[in-house]
């Protein structure tokens, strides 16, 4: 066979086997962050650019979650995952990991689920795998309040003068349910309790 010729085929076979790893779409973050609402569907996109050579896997808090588990409420097709009415429990980092027989490449998304009967600070959400949950409905509690001497919740503003390099002595009377927590500031900056005293 002409050297030439032969040289020619090797460059055009290896040409059609070459290829290139998956990518990600431009400008997609590496974490994708989505607040929702309890009940609202939820639709996650994976990011990359489609070629018919990929394989998708979906995972959840770094499990995997496998097509065959959807559900009426979770629908898992290739690229694209539906939750059709969130859960507080969908809350959580989901990846798609993308691979073809020259790489991977992989989406993150944070998802953040808000409860309807909750305010917006109360919500579910999960950090470098690491998931709180607030149970709100069986919370039976009472906003912090300040409390005067008498019991009433009305304080009126007073100012406390002493001599330079005495002791002052300031009370904080205050009760909710749970307990809470009372820190001092000075000049918006939160004092020490072993600095200044404080029990």
């Amino acid at each position: 066979m002409n050297p030439l010729l032969f040289l020619l085929l090797f460059i055009l076979f290896e040409s059609n086997i070459a290829g290139d790893p998956p990518v990600l779409l431009k400008q997609t973050p590496n974490l994708i962050t989505l607040e929702i609402n309890e009940n609202e569907p939820m639709e996650l996109r994976c990011p990359v650019a489609i070629t018919p050579d990929l394989s998708v896997q979906w995972s959840k808090n770094n499990e995997d979650l496998d097509p065959i588990w959807s559900t009426s409420n979770l629908l898992i097709r290739r690229f694209v995952l539906k939750i059709h009415h969130a859960h507080i429990s969908d809350a959580g980092l989901y990846k798609c990991n993308v691979v073809n027989g020259f790489g991977n490449v992989q989406a993150q998304f944070q998802i953040i689920v808000k409860s309807n009967e909750t305010s917006p600070n109360s919500i579910i959400s999960s950090e470098q795998q690491n998931i709180m949950v607030w149970d709100v409905n069986s919370f039976n509690g009472e906003a912090p309040k300040f409390l005067a001497r008498d019991g009433r919740s009305h304080i009126e503003s007073t100012k406390v003068i002493q001599p330079e390099g005495t002791t002052v002595q300031l009370k904080c009377l205050a009760s909710g349910k749970p307990s809470p927590e009372i820190r001092w500031k000075k000049n918006g900056k939160i004092l020490s309790e072993d600095e200044y005293g404080i029990t």
